[in-house]
């Protein structure tokens, strides 16, 4: 396997210099970093895992994914979006990261070109280059109030892409595409005949005043349409490694063969309690985003009140992606100063691509108290710096 500058690229490394050097002095690490949230996995899930180990679901399964959970999965998204979907375009991955990259590899050949928003998921340029090799990656910034560039895209689209990635909620910058601009998108990717693989993992964190809105609401793409999704945000289980891939059943039956070539199925019985999800509310989110939007509030106000930082607040997701421009510091630069002489940990923004280096991004998916902390610190670092 080739592996490409994207797939071994260490972007960050001088700031987790910082972090080593800082726990070799024995001291603190305040983490922003993690896009988990931290809440713990809803019981009924946790208790339907252990029904099904006992009731024997600890063997192979169906290498797309156990019928029960993509009928359901079809079942909800057709009501959610009011087009109709069937259980054979759905595949059951493990994790979002797998129905991403199984997607890239079901579609990509030789040369294509893929467009990738940007900022972006830091893993996006790797699995396009673990999916093909050759691909040619074409960036599109965002604007820089962080809305999507629709003449951009447009523009990238009439260059004869394969496949256009995008993320909304948006990881790290928290904006989402609204209806208008998606009509857009759908229109030329219809006339262009480009796939959209539409990742929308933080669809279930969103703040208040703004609405999600799915590439699955439109049936004229549907053909072209694969949607990246799980429970990892919004049923806090990251570590249960569980996702899904909505797309055209040719493309779900690839997926599924590359499936059963690398990990024969996805765990049978996490699947089988995923089932569970859909008998049960989804109050336990509600609550979640209500104080991640506190969260959110309270980051805004305070950083935009400290000399040379300054930030948008985010409309949904985890992340608040600051603007350090003005310390005349790389993210790298800020980012490893900040972790030794603090103990904060974020993310440097050259991490979600090349020409976001004057932005950090903060996960705040941490208890209100360790915000407060940050903020203080935050802003004694910079009045020193």
């Amino acid at each position: 396997m080739y592996f490409s500058d994207e797939m071994t690229a260490a972007p960050t490394k001088l700031f987790a210099t910082g972090v080593s050097k800082r726990r070799q002095m024995g001291k603190n690490i305040l983490s922003f970093g993690l896009g988990e949230p931290d809440f713990k996995t809803p019981d009924y899930i946790i208790d339907e895992m252990n029904k099904a180990i006992s009731d024997g679901y600890t063997h192979y399964c169906n290498a797309q994914g156990l019928e029960e959970l993509r009928e359901l999965i079809a079942k909800q998204t057709t009501k959610d979006y009011g087009v109709c979907f069937d259980k054979n375009e759905v595949a059951i991955v493990p994790g979002i990261k797998s129905a991403v990259y199984s997607a890239l590899a079901a579609i990509l050949e030789p040369n294509d070109k893929v467009g990738l928003v940007v900022p972006c998921y830091v893993a996006y340029p790797a699995m396009i280059k673990m999916a093909e090799p050759t691909a040619n990656i074409i960036e599109i910034d965002m604007n820089n109030d962080f809305s999507f560039n629709i003449k951009k895209i447009i523009d990238t689209i009439d260059l004869g892409i394969k496949c256009l990635i995008i993320n909304s909620p948006n990881n790290p910058t928290g904006a989402i595409i609204n209806k208008d601009e998606m009509d857009i998108i759908v229109e030329h990717c219809i006339k262009k005949n480009v796939y959209i693989l539409s990742d929308e993992v933080y669809d279930k964190i969103v703040f208040s005043n703004y609405r999600h809105h799915s590439f699955a609401e439109y049936e004229s793409i549907k053909k072209l349409l694969i949607l990246a999704n799980g429970y990892s945000k919004s049923h806090a289980m990251t570590g249960w490694r569980l996702g899904y891939a909505i797309a055209p059943k040719e493309i779900c039956y690839r997926i599924s063969r590359i499936q059963f070539n690398t990990n024969t199925n996805t765990t049978t019985f996490i699947q089988k309690a995923a089932c569970s999800i859909y008998s049960h509310d989804q109050n336990h989110i509600i609550e979640y985003t209500k104080e991640l939007e506190n969260r959110i509030n309270y980051f805004h106000l305070a950083v935009n009140q400290i000399n040379k930082l300054s930030g948008i607040a985010p409309k949904g997701g985890f992340f608040y992606f600051l603007d350090i421009s003005k310390t005349g510091l790389s993210s790298n630069e800020f980012c490893y100063k900040l972790v030794i002489d603090t103990g904060i940990a974020t993310t440097p923004g050259i991490a979600f691509g090349k020409n976001w280096d004057n932005y950090v991004r903060f996960s705040l998916a941490v208890p209100i108290e360790q915000i407060k902390q940050a903020t203080v610190l935050l802003k004694k670092f910079m009045e020193e710096l």
